[in-house]
């Protein structure tokens, strides 16, 4: 009994473990390209990476003075 139940926690901790690393994978996919001057420059750049092919998305994180750009390859 005692072993039936110490399986179903390690288990159940495994389970819990691929849940919270699912999220830092998604954000590891996302490659860091630059700081931009604005969020509408940072944009406007990230907008360009799509258009050509380069991105299949792009993320700006927008502070008062700077944007820093991410994209996802198309590569990847």
């Amino acid at each position: 009994m005692r072993k039936a139940i110490s399986t179903l926690s390690l288990t159940g901790l495994l389970a819990a473990g691929a849940l919270l690393a699912a999220p830092s994978a998604q954000a590891a996919s996302f490659v860091y390209i630059g700081m931009y001057p604005s969020g509408a420059a940072c944009d406007a750049a990230g907008k360009d990476y799509v258009a050509r092919g380069e991105a299949i998305t792009y993320f700006c994180d927008v502070a008062p003075t700077t944007a820093r750009l991410s994209i996802v390859p198309s590569w990847r």
